[in-house]
């Protein structure tokens, strides 16, 4: 089964779409969304998905990935978008930017500065709803729509 992502009005065209992936170096990777219930503990209502993009290789510093920082940031927003647009709306979450001036190094990434956007994914009719079957398989679509359009897991292999 092939997947693809709903790019209308974000992408002229899957060309498009494959080399802004490429030139940011998307990758993603999905983590627990819990919640605090009542007995004081959590419970897990679903998941995160994670996009990072980063910034050109050049030797330019600091000054020029603040200069570019914006543009990372509306590429890595439109993948993710293209993915809400695709995905069963019901079940994702708003985009959240955790700070919109931040940039994340991770060991994962081999510590490279990234821009990230999160997408939590929970049953929102039932909200507070355990993670059942049907918002795993929505991860688990989510990510093989991601890979097909060229978004690699956990790290980016060249």
């Amino acid at each position: 089964m092939e997947y693809h992502l709903n790019i209308t009005g974000l992408f002229k065209d899957d060309e498009e779409l494959r080399a802004t992936i490429k030139k940011r170096k998307i990758c993603y990777d999905t983590e627990p969304y819990f919640l605090p219930n009542e007995q004081g503990s959590l419970t897990q209502i679903g998941f995160q998905i994670n996009l990072y993009g980063t910034f050109p290789d050049t030797d330019e510093g600091l000054a020029a990935k603040r200069r570019d920082f914006g543009e990372v940031l509306h590429d890595v927003r439109k993948v993710a978008e293209a993915l809400k647009k695709t995905g069963e709306s019901l079940h994702m979450g708003e985009l959240v930017i955790p700070d919109s001036t931040s940039v994340s190094l991770s060991d994962e990434r081999e510590w490279r500065p990234d821009v990230s956007v999160h997408i939590p994914v929970f049953d929102q009719e039932h909200f507070g709803h355990p993670v059942d079957d049907r918002i795993t398989k929505v991860v688990s679509v989510a990510g093989k729509l991601l890979e097909e359009a060229g978004v690699q897991k956990s790290r980016w292999h060249d």
